[in-house]
């Protein structure tokens, strides 16, 4: 502003907005109107008739609420939920899951011949005490009775893996148990749909007698087995690492029982799938409940029942057990949700009961604390409504134990501004009656909750940012929460309060209750105290300056504290020792920030008392051998998959990627494809793996066939099974065909290779790995496979680390890479990938901290606008950012990496792009207190910011720290770490805002006009007052 014309249009706005101020101090009772002052003529409205603008208020809000209730519910889980749908990693598992289930509608299964990993309940036995040894005759015989709890119940038969031949008979798939090498285990199903299982022992063949009846005979037993070198390697996978040929000690023991698909009428696994699973897996629950009740774990109010250890004593040792099942992990993670979730009953007591006590009144925390329930009902309906969001889980409900601190705050601001209002009206020679008052309230209370409201939302709406569906959803529905809880205050709180100071304020409980009947107990009319002030205080003006206008003899105590005491110790050299203590502390938050890592172990998320933590601490430590269906993970290279199209897809529904796209070129029926699958097929076998979680330095499991449909072949290249066994069995002209020395080719092998894949055989061993899309091969033209693909069992076992994970990944993408490298046209592009969750959420995990970083670079610049805007001052929105990113550094650097020692894992990512959106409101409250009041010089500016502001600010993180701290109560890791960054976060913010952003501005905040972008914004038309100071 250098010329003179800018200094004259200053000129002229000031004369301006001086005028307007001296018109409004002695016109202040002229009646505003809805266009020119909205606030000031809500507050007319609400004094002049308050319980009808506050019915109407609660009559829209209602209205809202039953619109959106019928909506309100939530979506249902998909495995693609928090997948990365445009990573190709998690593309390729989708496309290849819709190929396979393109094929399976053209394919009929036997009942229940397809076992289910995610219907596996796995047993795992650990020995306590004594000789660590399991195999022992008592032991063996307990644990017998233990799984016949299982396998002997009456639905087993009805959902076991059955024979293809005989669906009566449970496959001996279902029960893959150690207990087999001495006992006959049959299990089938008779006329009634009952389990009839038989158990015989297994004898010696010289003496007669039971191996299980003895520890020698155990010892024979298992050393006969272990000596077999076709048996050994199979039957060491049911024992620990420590169990070998020559060491017949078993420290830890484990067996397998799965369940099988298609159920009785439908076709394949893939019809109606979720229906399919959901009697089994119910089945499953309910066999878990059976166990614990065996083992009499019962749930209490504080824990889950699994977090009583499952022990049994016999006289030849203890032993404990573990048992895990996909279905009843999620069954117990809901249950556990539920339970830590009635947690927030007691932080609405908390909150509730802090509001009352700070604003003395039962009925203004009754309804606050329904203002903020309803808000999230009001803003369900503009979410789903308005805004179309039909995504909604589980994580969205977190907003809860935000919200509570946030409609709390902006309650006390409203009150205390009420609060404080005689002593500012008087300073300005303004009576303060309680029309006034309320108007004054609005205009200074609605403005500050407003621009924190805003700043609350902008930062959520960062995470709306994200590629993740739930938390792009989370994002957009707590900013919309964020919004309506400002706006029923703003609508609710002006009537609200004139009803409390005309009814309730002053008066007994009995006088207050009587108000409650709405005139039918009458009380004595509302006397307006302004009205019985001295003559000298009605004409009063604060001729001292601006800190002379209150009256330190009716400050509460926090008001009090701010005035004198913490004024008088910023104002000495403590200032500068706090800004020097901060700056390190930042340093520190930045410096152990960086140095945090993604978990180098599996995530955890239950307590490490609960079972299914320590069966997960067993599979980390690699204990056992073998980690059976549940820990094991197949790997498929696809050839025929081009991309996904994606056009037209449901960006709100996570199971919606795309329709596969096929490689026209792909043509297996070639000499040279063939010739070229098969040496795949061989150089995987031997592939190295360098990777963390390989094991064995190999890309595959040695023990697990290679599942090839062309051909598979033994150590010494002849061919064992496959199409190409199949094909030679069925014609004298095939007895010599194979796949590289006399391969089958064109529409013969076609015709042929669409024959193989609708046998029932194929479908067991090959399912779905070769697609055909027609129930009829002899069709003309002749059908042509669109993929086929070769599965292997990967060296992998499960759980690992993201970050392992994602090496072996890479390890396999390498290995196709090669393959691709010289291959024919016709069989270019293979792709690795699969279907197994665990290999998609690696890219997840590893992903999540991108939300983070995502969150804080759209959350600053957003802050420093906002803030700019609202206070007219480019100097205090610095100030407020940078206080900001202090916030951020302190939460995550010192609390989550210094104090708790945690990694950047799932749980602190998901919690920290929470916690950003609620780290600015201290900061923002403080910094336009600072810039909107009367004062010139920066020491008397703090002064007044800080005690109107800071007795709110104080009142808000209390009760946002009572929210949080009942979830330290939980039981789900998720929850407890959720609490303490809450809890830390309103630390670090109200000590950030209070201590180092009130140390700033005494220092060295701006002055005057100093900072003001007024120059700027006056150039607007309608703006010559903007960000000007009137004094």
């Amino acid at each position: 502003m250098s010329s003179t014309a800018e200094m004259a249009d200053v000129a002229a706005g000031k004369a301006q907005a001086q005028a307007q101020a001296q018109a409004r101090g002695q016109d202040d009772d002229a009646p505003p109107t809805f266009r020119n002052d909205p606030f000031g003529w809500y507050a007319v409205k609400s004094v002049e008739r308050p319980r009808l603008v506050f019915c109407s208020a609660w009559f829209v809000i209602f209205l809202l609420c039953a619109a959106g209730m019928p909506l309100f519910e939530q979506t249902e889980n998909s495995n693609y939920d928090w997948l990365l749908g445009r990573d190709k990693v998690v593309s390729r598992s989708y496309a290849l899951s819709k190929m396979q289930e393109e094929t399976s509608t053209y394919t009929s299964l036997a009942e229940r011949s397809v076992g289910q990993s995610d219907q596996l309940l796995h047993f795992m036995y650990e020995s306590q005490g004594g000789d660590d040894n399991l195999l022992k005759p008592l032991i063996l015989k307990e644990i017998l009775e233990v799984e016949k709890t299982y396998f002997t119940d009456s639905k087993f038969a009805t959902y076991c893996v059955a024979e293809v031949e005989d669906v009566g008979t449970c496959s001996s798939r279902a029960s893959q148990t150690f207990l087999r090498f001495f006992y006959d285990i049959d299990i089938v199903r008779d006329a009634n749909n009952e389990t009839v299982a038989t158990v015989t022992e297994r004898t010696d063949p010289i003496s007669g007698a039971a191996y299980v009846d003895t520890e020698a005979g155990i010892q024979t037993r298992m050393a006969s087995i272990m000596a077999d070198p076709d048996q050994g390697p199979m039957a060491a996978l049911f024992f620990d690492t420590g169990f070998s040929a020559v060491n017949l000690k078993a420290n830890f023991m484990q067996s397998f029982y799965l369940l099988g698909l298609p159920l009785q009428g439908y076709a394949n696994p893939s019809v109606q799938p979720e229906e399919q699973r959901k009697p089994g897996n119910e089945y499953i629950i309910e066999m878990s409940e059976t166990l614990k009740k065996r083992f009499g774990m019962k749930e209490t109010f504080s824990e889950s029942a699994f977090q009583t250890a499952a022990t049994t004593s016999t006289t030849d040792g203890d032993f404990k057990m573990y048992w895990w099942s996909l279905p009843v992990q999620e069954n117990e993670w809901l249950v556990l949700s539920d339970k830590d979730l009635s947690w927030t009953m007691l932080s609405f007591i908390g909150v509730g009961g802090y509001v009352a006590f700070h604003t003395g009144s039962i009925i203004i925390s009754a309804v606050s604390m329904a203002m903020t329930v309803f808000s999230i009902f009001t803003a369900f309906f503009l979410f789903r409504v308005v805004f179309q969001v039909t995504f909604f889980q589980f994580i969205n409900f977190l907003i809860i134990f935000v919200v509570l601190g946030i409609g709390a705050d902006d309650v006390f601001v409203f009150m205390d501004a009420f609060h404080q209002s005689v002593d500012e009206l008087k300073a300005k020679g303004i009576t303060p009656t309680l029309p006034k008052r309320i108007k004054h309230t609005m205009k200074r209370a609605i403005h500050a909750i407003f621009v924190t409201s805003f700043t609350t939302s902008a930062a959520f709406l960062a995470t709306a940012l994200s590629p993740l569906i739930p938390l792009r959803s989370f994002g957009i529905f707590s900013a919309l929460v964020i919004f309506c809880v400002f706006s029923i205050n703003a609508v609710v709180l002006p009537p609200l309060t004139v009803m409390y100071a005309r009814n309730m304020l002053g008066r007994t409980w009995l006088e207050s209750a009587k108000a409650l009947t709405c005139g039918l107990m009458p009380i004595a009319p509302f006397e307006d105290p302004s009205l019985t002030l001295p003559a000298e205080s009605k004409d009063a003006v604060a001729v001292v300056g601006e800190v002379g206008k209150y009256d330190i003899t009716k400050m509460r105590r926090t008001e009090k504290f701010f005035y004198v005491t913490y004024f008088d110790f910023l104002k000495g050299p403590a200032k500068w020792a706090i800004l020097l203590a901060f700056a390190g502390l930042f340093a520190g938050g930045v410096a152990t920030w960086v140095s945090l890592e993604v978990p180098k172990d599996p995530e955890q998320w239950f307590p490490g008392s609960h079972m299914f933590q320590q069966y997960q601490d067993i599979g980390t430590s690699k204990v056992m051998l073998g980690g059976g269906a549940g820990s094991e993970l197949d790997v498929n290279i696809v050839w025929g998959l081009k991309g996904l199209n994606d056009k037209g897809t449901d960006s709100w529904l996570p199971s919606d990627l795309g329709v596969p796209v096929y490689d026209a070129a792909f043509d297996p029926s070639t000499a040279a494809a063939q010739a070229w699958l098969m040496g795949t097929y061989e150089a995987l076998k031997t592939a190295p793996c360098d990777a963390k979680a390989c094991s064995d330095g190999r890309l595959v499991d040695p023990l697990r066939a290679i599942r090839n449909v062309l051909a598979e072949t033994d150590a010494n290249g002849a061919l064992t099974d496959g199409f190409y066994v199949w094909l030679r069995q069925q014609d004298a002209s095939y007895a010599a065909a194979h796949p590289v020395t006399a391969p089958v080719t064109g529409n013969d092998f076609n015709a042929k290779m669409c024959a193989y894949s609708k046998l029932d055989a194929t479908k067991v061993r090959y399912p779905s790995h070769v697609g055909y899309y027609t129930d009829d091969c002899s069709e003309t033209p002749t059908p042509a496979p669109k993929f086929i693909l070769i599965e292997a069992t990967s060296s992998i076992r499960m759980p690992q680390a993201a970050l392992d994970f994602q090496g072996a990944q890479k390890e396999w993408a390498e290995f196709t890479d090669s393959i691709n490298a010289d291959a024919p046209a016709e069989l270019a592009g293979a792709k690795e990938t699969s279907t197994n969750v665990f290999w998609l959420w690696s890219v997840t995990s590893l992903s999540l901290m991108d939300n983070v970083y995502l969150g804080l670079a759209v959350c600053f610049p957003g802050v420093f606008l906002v803030l700019t805007l609202s206070t007219g001052n480019v100097v205090l929105a610095f100030y407020s950012t940078v206080t900001i990113a202090g916030i951020v550094t302190t939460v995550i650097g010192i609390g989550a990496g210094g104090i708790m020692g945690w990694d950047l894992g799932t749980t602190e990512a998901i919690a920290a792009v929470i916690t950003i959106g609620f780290s600015v409101d201290y900061c923002v409250h403080l910094a336009n207190a600072y810039i909107e009041n009367d004062a010139k010089d920066r020491e008397t500016r703090t002064r007044i910011a800080l005690t109107t502001m800071g007795i709110s600010v104080t009142a808000g993180a209390i009760t946002t720290i009572i929210a949080g701290a009942f979830l330290s109560l939980c039981i789900l890791t998720f929850f407890v770490k959720f609490s303490f960054l809450i809890c830390w976060t309103i630390i670090s913010s109200y000590l950030w805002a209070v201590v180092f952003f009130g140390s700033l501005c005494m220092a060295v905040g701006p002055a005057g006009d100093f900072g003001d972008i007024g120059w700027l914004m006056r150039k607007i038309p309608g703006c010559r007052t903007y960000g000007l100071n009137t004094h």
